[in-house]
This record gives structure tokens, C-alpha cells and sequence, in this order.
């Protein structure tokens, strides 16, 4: 026998969406929703809400405070960083004679 829904309840749509990307969703839904992929999709839905809700929040305050300039110098002190531990990981330790 098939099971009823309440009225109301749910809406079902159809979303087109090339194979990679079902395949993403399917194994996202699979590890964190029992494979429930209607569960999932809620799931980005209210994530997209909050996203909105936070650049409605952000344009009222006046905006990112980083504007490209500042964005372009942090990106370089990062490449830097990753760079000097790039050079030190490679590196063998040396042992010092007792």
C-alpha cells in the first residue's frame, strides 16, 4: 500500500543536473543523509537562506571591509607561508652529536 503525505507538507520539482554533479550530490546524501537526497536538497535550501540572510547583513553594515588590494596581500603572505614550510618540510633534521 503507498504511503500518503500530509498536504502541504513537501513539494516535489525537477532539477536537471549533468552526471558529476548527481554523482557529488548522491555521495553527499549517502554519507551524511542516509542517502536521503530530499534531505540533502532541504539542506542547501536553508544554507542558501542563511547565505542571503548574511549578505542582506553584510551590504546594511557597509559591505566586506576587504576590498582587492587588502585580499591580494593576504593571499601573498599565505603563498609565502606555504612556501617557507614547503622549503622546511623537505628538509632532513639533523642530529646533534652528545
Amino acid at each position: 500500500m503507498k504511503k500518503t503525505r500530509r498536504k502541504g507538507a513537501t513539494e516535489t520539482f525537477s532539477v536537471s543536473v549533468d552526471p558529476r554533479t548527481k554523482a557529488i550530490l548522491r555521495g553527499r546524501a549517502d554519507r551524511l543523509y542516509a542517502g536521503n537526497l530530499s534531505a540533502l536538497i532541504t539542506d542547501l535550501g536553508r544554507e542558501a537562506e542563511r547565505r542571503d540572510a548574511f549578505e542582506k547583513v553584510r551590504e546594511w553594515a557597509g559591505g566586506s571591509v576587504l576590498d582587492d588590494d587588502n585580499r591580494a596581500k593576504i593571499d601573498a603572505e599565505l603563498e609565502e607561508g606555504w612556501r617557507h614550510a614547503r622549503r622546511h618540510a623537505k628538509k632532513p633534521r639533523r642530529r646533534r652529536a652528545a
